[in-house]
């Protein structure tokens, strides 16, 4: 079988990470089949020797010059997202830590996916039809009916 193209450093870092974590748990046999897969695409990352040659390595020789890093590794690091993005983005439910969230609750979420939106009387009318609005989370308050009159 053909060698898959060679993956980025950070895939090859995160396939590592995965490797580690499923190790460190329940799932051991799934994390010996990921093993076993990234040796066999090739997708562990090369080392240099001292002349410049690349060399394939193994995931034990990965693991064995990345012993700093502890097998909860991507755990660690996924509890420090949530944290680090709320004080960029606020999330909509606080105290609510999610990587499966949506909308405000995305760990993607961006500042410009959440601007504050300003209505005019006469198209919020117009986009309801005077139904009761269900207003997404980015949208401003709706404007006063009373306050929307002409000039």
């Amino acid at each position: 079988m053909a060698a898959a193209a060679a993956p980025t450093q950070l895939e090859a870092e995160l396939y590592y990470l995965i490797a580690r974590f499923l190790q460190s748990g329940p799932c051991k046999k799934s994390a010996q089949v990921l093993v076993e897969e990234l040796e066999e695409h090739q997708l562990i990352p090369r080392r240099l020797d001292w002349q410049g040659k690349e060399h394939r390595r193994s995931f034990e020789d990965l693991v064995a010059v990345n012993a700093h890093i502890p097998p909860d590794y991507l755990l660690r690091i996924c509890e420090r997202l949530g944290p680090l993005l709320d004080k960029e983005i606020p999330q909509s439910v606080l105290g609510v830590q999610t990587l499966l969230g949506v909308g405000r609750q995305s760990l993607l979420r961006a500042a410009k996916d959440f601007r504050h939106t300003l209505w005019k009387g006469s198209a919020f009318a117009a986009l309801h039809r005077g139904r009761p609005p269900e207003l997404p989370v980015n949208y401003g308050k709706p404007p006063n009916v009373g306050e929307s009159g002409s000039p």
